[in-house]
Order: C-alpha cells, then structure tokens, then sequence
C-alpha cells in the first residue's frame, strides 16, 4: 500500500514571519521535514501543498511533489481545519495519509516508520501521536487527577497517565481522511512520543529554543 506523507504550509503566518522558511542550523524547517521523511522505509511519497510560489519552488527542489492551494485553504481566519484537510485530499490520491509538519523538528524518519508499522498492524481506522503527561493537574480549581488531601503524597511517577495531542503525526487511510475530512477517526491508535521527539514551534521563542538544541549538538 502507497504511503503519503502530506506537508502543509501557507505564507504569510502571523506568530513567526515566514516560519517554514525559517532556517534550523544549515536547513529551513521545509527542508528538514523533507530529509526526515525521505529517511522514512515506509513512506512512498511526500507531497507539500502551499499557496507560496516561493516555498513551493523550495519544496521541489528537495524532492518533494509540491500542489499549489488556493489561498482560501490556507487562511485559518475563513477556513476550517476540516476544510483545509479535505481539500489537500481532494487534490490527491494514495492509500495512507501520513500527516506532517514541518514545525515538528525532532520527528525523524525512524520514528515514522515505528507510527506507520503501528498502526498498519493495529485494528483501528487512525493513528495519532500523544505524549504522555504524569502531573498533578487541577481542572475548574480541583485538583483533577489526585488526591492531594489523603494520607500519602502520590508522586507524579505514580499517577495514571494521560496524552495529550502533539500534532507532530496523523495516520489514516485515505479514503477514510477524504470522507471525514479529519486528521483522524473515531477509533485512534495512540502513538506515544518520546519526549526527545516532542517538539512544537509556534513563537519565536519556540524557534530560538529549537536552534539551540540544534547547536548544542543534541540533535542533528
């Protein structure tokens, strides 16, 4: 079965200016995703969709097959996330759909294909990738997931686990995300990251702490 991983990425992104071109050492986050996934056994093809001439033109020169969008789609101020995701669909055909961001650096081609096998060998119709929390976490001024009033403190290795959506992969087959129009469905598999892994860059904070990590030499 053909595997495609989907970028997606628009210009003129508000928190950081032209993020996806923004440079982590030597390479723009485009280009890094694009090594990552090409590092991938399993995944087939990598597909990148931007209404930016410039990033589509970057795209392609890495190896990726690159899809013009409408600017409708890419402006999340008029368009639904399931807008969004089913249009990208609607402009391809695979088998599996393995949804990528660019803004997820320390994903890497290992770790795709530990997702893609998972959820290939699963009985479920989706894969989603979580981290796992063990907090002491309050909710509406409660405590919600201990009790800090009973005889014993539990530590946070003790208590149950919870994950939280990282957004960094989305696995579903295709014809299921076209008709849905999500990035996964009702019956997920859940993908735990490590927290090595885990990593998000919406500000500019979050890019100078990443360009950080890559010049102390902990990641590549």
């Amino acid at each position: 079965m053909e595997v495609t991983a989907i970028i997606v990425a628009r210009k003129g992104s508000v928190r950081v200016k032209n993020k996806s071109m923004s440079l982590l050492g030597s390479e723009t986050l485009i280009e890094r995703k694009i090594r990552q996934l090409k590092n991938s056994k399993l995944v087939n093809r990598i597909v990148f969709g931007s209404n930016c001439d410039e990033m589509l033109s970057h795209a392609a020169i890495f190896g990726a097959e690159v899809i013009k969008r409408e600017d409708y789609y890419c402006d999340e101020s008029v368009c639904s996330a399931n807008e969004m995701i089913g249009n990208m669909c609607d402009l391809i055909e695979t088998d599996i759909v393995l949804w990528s961001h660019c803004t997820n650096p320390f994903i890497e081609g290992d770790l795709y294909d530990q997702a893609i096998t998972q959820f290939l060998n699963s009985e479920c119709d989706s894969l989603l990738s979580v981290v796992e929390l063990r907090e002491h976490l309050w909710a509406e001024g409660k405590p919600f997931n201990y009790n800090p009033y009973s005889g014993r403190h539990v530590p946070a290795k003790e208590l149950q686990p919870l994950y939280m959506q990282d957004g960094g992969i989305f696995i579903q087959k295709w014809r299921d995300m076209k008709e849905n129009r999500y990035f996964f469905g009702k019956n997920p598999s859940l993908f735990i990251i490590n927290q090595d892994s885990f990593f998000d860059i919406n500000t500019e904070k979050d890019l100078l702490m990443a360009r950080g990590l890559i010049s102390s030499g902990l990641y590549r």
